[in-house]
């Protein structure tokens, strides 16, 4: 067997299952981030995924929660305009609401919500996993959420 072939045969059976492997692996576990302001560009917002972005957290303003409790919040579908970005916290069925004029952030039960905001109903919401592909940006395999 001639060195050339013995490169490509090593090649073929090592360095290209690895690297396809590798690939998945390390898509597979990136995160995505997604940063945005109010239109005056006075507060920034910043959601970010888990390892797998089938849910992702977002953090709010200090005054909105509890003393004792998180403040942060897994989110798992989404809605965004240009005056609101509205996610939906699914454990307590609380819709968490930026309003990207004011700017300010405010949390509401679904009752409250509906009667709030009719013209936004549930099907305009979109799973936080498609939003932050299309919108978010990839930020490595692994971070502390809210450094």
């Amino acid at each position: 067997m001639s060195k050339n072939t013995r490169f490509n045969f090593i090649y073929i059976l090592i360095i290209i299952p690895i690297y396809f492997f590798s690939t998945i692996f390390v898509n597979h576990l990136q995160q995505y981030e997604y940063i945005f302001t109010d239109v005056n560009n006075i507060k920034k917002y910043q959601i970010i995924s888990n390892n797998d972005a089938s849910y992702a957290y977002i953090k709010l303003d200090n005054n909105l929660y509890t003393k004792g409790y998180s403040s942060i919040f897994e989110i798992r579908k989404v809605y965004e305009d240009k005056n609101y970005f509205i996610a939906y916290y699914f454990r307590e069925k609380n819709y968490i609401v930026v309003d990207k004029n004011t700017p300010s952030m405010k949390i509401y039960n679904e009752k409250e919500f509906k009667e709030k905001y009719k013209d936004i109903d549930d099907e305009k919401f979109v799973n936080i996993y498609n939003f932050l592909k299309r919108k978010g940006t990839k930020i490595g395999i692994y971070r502390e959420v809210f450094l």
